[in-house]
């Protein structure tokens, strides 16, 4: 009885750290989503596994710009996991045949989408999603919102470049140039192309296409701002506006990031230009958006303060 009683309290410590208490039911319908997704990825997807060793290595995700899909994706499993306990109490909600057609469809639309490195994650995950609306219906809620955020994030750019190719470009390239002017630089641009004589006296010749404009931090900051109004919603009147900030916040940052590049280019050369092509986005667009997140939280409705500093914890009632 004492074993049991001690294997009961440690039971109940561990569903206290996950913050959900699983029915044994539940479980066994988890049990079968993971080993069903499991399958279907294995039967269909296997250049998925083939290729999930190069997919993760620094090479792919820093050397071939990379790291924005899997910066949303990892952001929406950490908003996945701090809303655990309103998923869980989703899907203990009567399951709705309603609902099986949906998932089949989702399941079967994965298998049939064309073939292509930049969604072969986003295809498992489809399939996944797919089964798990059919075990859970409403379960599936969060979790479908949060890959529909994930999807955008990645079709962004890919779309902006198939349809916007020159307009996104020249929305960069006119303004980079007009500061390097601004600044004393002899730069010149035609169409795509920015020419230009190093310090050295090396001419120089860059294209700056629409995927050096920007749209993919332009997608990573979209996809972040829903999370950020999913979670800590702001008054319709100051979202739209500090949306349009942001927006305009994004661009700017890539206009700017793509003036040191060039200067990069003047002071030491070609070769070190491309490095700086390579690199600063990563710091550019993390500094932008710190200052972001900063602003943002700065325009959440704090509670009420009564003296002495302390908040209110319940808005008072009186009589009238």
């Amino acid at each position: 009885m004492a074993k049991q009683r001690e294997k009961f309290k440690v039971n109940k410590l561990k569903e206290k750290i996950l913050g959900v208490e699983r029915s044994p039911k539940l479980l066994v319908r988890l049990a079968v989503w993971f080993i069903v997704s499991l399958a279907l990825s294995f039967i269909f997807f296997r250049e998925f596994w083939a290729s999930l060793g190069v997919m993760l290595s620094p090479s792919w995700i820093f050397g071939q710009h990379h790291a924005a899909p899997w910066g949303v994706l990892g952001l929406c499993a950490i908003w996945l996991w701090l809303k655990r306990k309103q998923i869980q109490s989703d899907m203990e909600v009567r399951q709705n045949l309603v609902f099986i057609p949906l998932g089949l469809a989702l399941v079967i639309g994965a298998i049939l989408m064309p073939p292509s490195q930049d969604f072969m994650v986003f295809q498992v995950l489809l399939a996944s999603l797919g089964v798990f609306v059919i075990l859970f219906s409403r379960g599936a809620r969060i979790p479908s919102i949060l890959l529909g955020i994930y999807g955008f994030a990645i079709s962004f750019p890919l779309v902006i470049e198939r349809f916007a190719e020159l307009p996104y470009s020249t929305s960069a390239i006119k303004p980079l140039v007009w500061i390097l002017s601004g600044l004393g630089y002899a730069f010149q641009s035609e169409a795509q192309w920015i020419h230009f004589t190093s310090y050295s006296g090396e001419p120089i010749s860059v294209a700056v296409t629409a995927a050096c404009a920007g749209p993919v931090t332009m997608g990573v900051f979209l996809a972040i701002f829903t999370l950020m109004m999913l979670d800590v919603p702001l008054p319709p009147k100051k979202a739209v506006w500090l949306f349009l900030f942001g927006a305009v916040g994004t661009w700017l940052q890539s206009v700017i990031r793509l003036v040191i590049v060039m200067l990069v280019g003047y002071h030491w050369g070609k070769e070190a230009l491309w490095t700086a092509h390579s690199w600063t986005i990563y710091v550019v667009f993390p500094l932008w958006y710190l200052l972001f997140v900063y602003i943002y939280f700065r325009q959440v409705r704090r509670p009420p303060q009564i003296k002495g500093g302390q908040e209110l914890k319940y808005i008072p009632v009186t009589e009238s």
